[in-house]
Order: structure tokens, then sequence, then C-alpha cells
């Protein structure tokens, strides 16, 4: 028979993990604080570096931002710098935020450039390099390619993108004005001096390539006329 005094085993292991539990507790506690306390000494912005425009100054975005002084570098968003800076400066396309630990904060921006213009009654909406409308004006900008699209129009604009990735890659890089059609029918104005039809996007890639073959290397210098380039395969030059 146990004793009245004697503590069973089984309420020693019970009080032993207690302890353990609480031990655990104890230190986890201590860890938190400690982790807090150096987050509040060590890891607060005490500076916050602007580059990459020539538009703006590094005081107008800090002034605007008014990050607060001491602020925790981690609890810094920057999504929301990066969105609320394009959405205020109408000439800025895009933010890169990185954070540098312990204590600074590095804000590269990209101006707009204007790069696109649409026609409408006498007037032009100009559009930077992304598509980002800047402004309306009588004249379009110096080197802006006109694009004769709706660009409310989701399908037109995708297809002027994919031209323009094309174009890239094959240095069409003398493109003054891009036409879509409703029925996808694409005019694109090159250098101009040439009215060029693409036709459809069907083997685009192809079309593009030999058109900028022939303009390279069959058609001599300062002519003008059009070309016909619905078959990739024939492409048919007109003199003026």
């Amino acid at each position: 028979m146990q004793s009245p005094n004697r503590v069973s085993r089984k309420t020693i292991r019970r009080r032993r993990a207690i302890k353990r539990t609480l031990g655990l507790v104890l230190v986890l506690a201590v860890v938190a604080a400690a982790v807090i306390a150096s987050m509040k000494l060590l890891f607060v912005v005490r500076s916050t570096q602007v580059s990459g425009s020539n538009i703006f100054t590094e005081k107008e975005i800090l002034d605007f931002l008014s990050i607060p002084e001491e602020e925790n570098i981690f609890l810094v968003n920057s999504d929301n710098i990066s969105t609320s800076l394009v959405e205020e400066f109408t000439y800025i396309e895009s933010v890169q935020v990185t954070k540098r630990l312990p204590d600074r904060i590095e804000i590269h921006l990209t101006d707009c450039i204007e790069s696109f213009y649409t026609v409408a009654d006498n007037s032009c909406t100009v559009y930077s390099q992304g598509f980002k409308q800047l402004r309306n004006g009588a004249e379009p900008p110096q080197g802006a390619v006109w694009l004769d699209i709706q660009m409310d129009y989701a399908d037109k604009l995708e297809t002027v993108k994919k031209l323009l990735t094309l174009f890239e890659k094959y240095q069409f890089s003398s493109i003054t004005k891009i036409s879509v059609s409703d029925d996808g029918m694409i005019d694109v104005t090159y250098d101009d001096r040439f009215d060029i039809d693409f036709g459809t996007m069907l083997d685009i890639d192809y079309k593009i390539k030999m058109c900028k073959k022939v303009l390279d290397e069959k058609i001599p210098t300062g002519e003008k006329g059009t070309i016909d380039a619905t078959e990739g395969g024939e492409i048919v030059y007109k003199r003026q």
C-alpha cells in the first residue's frame, strides 16, 4: 500500500513537464522581448535616399512620403510607397523600394517618357513608355509613335504591345505610326517614308523579320513607297 506522503511517479512526471513548459515559455518571452527591443533600437529608419529621376527632387519625394523618424524599417510598406508615388506624380513611371538593413531605405524612380500619343478631335493624348496617360495637348511630342487605336480596347492595346516587342527584336526602330483596325488589320508607318500593310497577327514574327530584311537590303536609301507584307514569304514593294 502506497504511503499517503509519497508522490506517485505520474505526478512527478507531470510536475517536471509543467516546469519544462514554464521554462520554455519564459525563454520565449525573454527572446521575444530581446527581439522587440533590438528592432526598436537597431532596425529603425535613419536614412532614406531617392535616385533615378531627372524631373523630381529628393526633397519633393520625401516631403510627400513623410516617413516618420525612427520608424521601424520592417513596418515600412514598400508596395504602398510605390503605389502612392506613381499615383501622385504623373511623370513617375515606376518605383523600386529597397530596404538596406539595418537602417536605410533606397527609392529608385523611373521617369515617364512621352512615347506614344493618340489623336481625337484635333487634340493629342500623350502616353508614357508603359502606356500611362500623361497629358493632353494640341501638338504631339517629338519622336513619339502615333497609335491609331482606341486605348480602352484591351485587345488592340495588347496587339500593339506584341508588335513593339517584335519591332525591338528586329531593330525596327523608326516606327512613327501603328494602326489596328476593328477587324485586326495592322498598318504601320516606317520612318515617315513607307506605309506597311502587315495584314493580321498571323505569322507576324516572320512578316516583320522579312520586311526588315527587304528594307535593309533591297530598297535604296531615300526612297518612299508602300510595302505589302501580308504574306511573309513575298514582300511586295511599290515605289512612290
